[in-house]
């Protein structure tokens, strides 16, 4: 008998009865959701079961999928807004990444949106969805629908009505965004410090060797130190006298605590030398490390987003809100894309006015 066959008739194996259930769930959630890492997504999956979380899934299989495999669409944004539950609330960085993650989506779709946005430690749900939602439209108008189909409270398929204040909040947002790929302003924030980055594991491992060989630096100038002593009893003669011994014996004692005084305040000295110089390297790597994570053009130039575009002026955004303000009169204080699609309606980006 094979020790598999002992163990299992050792002892009797308990399957759950609802096993077979969480099991069929888990299939179904994979297919719908269609994860880039299978075994990522299903860690975080179960993960979120066991906390009474949301989990990180798709209601129903999204179609046209995904142009590249890590790729962000509508679908991945319904499931971050389902996570976050109030979009008006504001999430640290970390928070959101750690969602973001789970979904397996690409973390340079991340990085931009933190730097259109000038995101550092926390930002707002529903700023952040807006951007991203512009990061999959061609232009400031099919943006404005996405988020209306986003935010809606209305089934899929609806009329994707919102309301008019929120509408209007976020579409001046938006509005007020440079994403039109033009030079940068010289007087603007440097966008490396919206990056986020995973820090590599052997910086700590080269500071703890740098610590390791001060201390070595510091036990051999002491090991030194204790032989040029020896050096000088083995020059005494035999013929002193006991006084002359406890004479030196005496200096001897007195020059052994200088010497170690003197190399304590060295050490001591070095090692703030060296965890400043430390801290400065390390300053100055992070700063490399965000710098080869983006685009260098990002460095120079604006994001080119269609989906955003060019900054538009306080008087087209005023003559896009007199318009669906006099919209949401009579529809109970709400809009959505067929109010946008209206004949009568104002351009909604800049793309539309240059074409009309």
């Amino acid at each position: 008998m094979s020790i598999a066959e002992r163990s299992v008739s050792g002892q009797e194996i308990i399957v759950p009865p609802n096993l077979p259930l969480i099991l069929k769930e888990f299939c179904k959630a994979a297919i719908r959701t269609q994860p880039y890492d299978l075994l990522k997504w299903s860690s975080s999956y179960f993960r979120a079961l066991a906390d009474g979380e949301e989990p990180p899934i798709k209601l129903r299989l999204e179609y046209p999928p995904p142009s590249t495999a890590s790729g962000l669409t509508l679908g991945f944004l319904r499931i971050l807004l389902r996570q976050f539950g109030d979009y008006n609330k504001s999430l640290p960085v970390e928070t959101i990444l750690r969602r973001w993650d789970c979904l397996c989506l690409d973390r340079r779709d991340f990085n931009l949106i933190l730097m259109i946005g000038k995101f550092r430690r926390k930002c707002q749900v529903k700023k952040f969805l807006a951007i991203a939602v512009g990061l999959l439209s061609s232009s400031l108008f099919e943006t404005m629908i996405l988020i209306c189909e986003l935010f809606t409270h209305e089934p899929e398929g609806g009329s994707a009505m919102v309301p008019v204040t929120f509408f209007m909040e976020i579409y001046g947002y938006l509005a007020g965004l440079r994403c039109d790929g033009s030079e940068r302003d010289p007087t603007d924030e440097d966008p490396t410090e919206f990056i986020v980055y995973e820090p590599e594991p052997f910086i700590h491992q080269e500071i703890n060797e740098e610590k390791s060989s001060v201390d070595r630096v510091c036990s051999v100038a002491s090991q030194d130190t204790e032989a040029d002593v020896n050096l000088d009893l083995e020059l005494v003669s035999k013929g002193d006298t006991e006084s002359s011994r406890k004479c030196s014996k005496k200096s001897e004692r007195i020059d052994e605590k200088r010497s170690s005084e003197d190399g304590n305040g060295s050490a001591d000295s070095s090692s703030n030398k060296q965890i400043v110089r430390s801290t400065e390297d390390k300053v100055l790597s992070e700063r490399r490390r965000k710098k080869k994570v983006i685009d260098p053009k990002l460095l120079k130039y604006y994001p080119n987003v269609p989906g955003i575009g060019p900054r538009l002026s306080a008087e087209e955004v005023a003559s896009v809100a007199i318009w669906l303000s006099e919209c949401a009169r009579v529809q109970e204080g709400m809009v959505g894309p067929r109010n946008l699609r209206h004949m009568n309606c104002p351009p909604i980006d800049r793309q539309q006015l240059s074409d009309s």
